[in-house]
């Protein structure tokens, strides 16, 4: 059995690896169509073991960093995931900020907490220089996050799953430079 790596806390939420045994709760967000109505569809399990296969098991093997759970300090309970994955932008494959939270947990500022700490842990510990994030333009919860975590947005064209142009806001922080 392996020791689940913890990445980072924050005042009131721990960051750690995903592990199987997480897919189940992650699943129901994943499922529900109120949190993925900004997406192309639900996803079933299979879906949902694929997309974290992807951008957590597969991501922490070979970049190192993923998609981390976010776990409740006091609780102990998985409220979603909040982490860091590469993805297509106007400039090619760049390290992107996302992140899932149940609905019982929205407007209570978990996501803005969990992104922030995830923001100044890839500045400071993994030294990037620039982290994004990709918002529907729709996704007003998510812009609202996304314009707390980061210094500017713009637009960008990009090609979706069914191969359409979509259009989409471009968050980006840049870590101040040691001059």
């Amino acid at each position: 059995m392996s020791i689940v790596r913890e990445i980072l806390r924050s005042d009131r939420l721990v960051l750690r690896e995903i592990t199987v045994a997480d897919l189940p709760a992650l699943q129901r967000i994943f499922a529900d169509p109120l949190c993925m109505r900004y997406y192309p569809s639900v996803k079933d399990a299979a879906a949902t073991r694929d997309f974290f296969d992807r951008l957590a098991f597969e991501s922490y093997e070979k970049n190192g960093f993923g998609l981390w759970a976010m776990i409740d300090r006091e609780s102990g309970e998985l409220l979603g995931d909040c982490g860091i994955t590469l993805q297509d932008t106007s400039r090619g494959l760049e390290p992107e900020l996302g992140y899932h939270l149940w609905p019982d947990y929205w407007g209570k500022g978990y996501a803005t907490e969990a992104a922030l700490a995830c923001r100044d842990h890839a500045f400071s510990a993994m030294g990037l220089s620039r982290l994004v994030s990709i918002v529907s333009l729709e996704n007003l919860p998510s812009q609202k996050v996304a314009g707390r975590v980061h210094q500017r947005r713009e637009i960008f064209s990009k090609q979706n799953a069914a191969g359409e142009t979509v259009e989409r806001y471009l968050y980006i922080s840049e870590r101040a430079s040691d001059v």
